[in-house]
């Protein structure tokens, strides 16, 4: 959950995941639905983001863009 929508557990991520979770969901998305690493698993754009990620080396990184959804708001 993020910290701005109360949360005051921090879970460690990768830099390129983090990015991806703000490109795809809104901080109220986040705090609303998404607020344990099983349920943003369970999303479709996650996991299938988590699934590519999974076979890049430690150190990949790319450059990642909002979600047309998300810049909406």
């Amino acid at each position: 959950m993020p910290k701005s929508k109360g949360g005051r557990v921090t879970t460690y991520l990768h830099r390129i995941c983090h990015r991806q979770i703000h490109a795809v969901l809104t901080e109220t998305e986040l705090a609303r639905q998404y607020a344990t690493v099983d349920a943003l698993l369970a999303h479709p754009d996650i996991s299938t983001f988590v699934a590519w990620v999974r076979t890049k080396p430690d150190d990949f990184f790319v450059s990642v863009r909002k979600s047309a959804r998300v810049k909406k708001r």
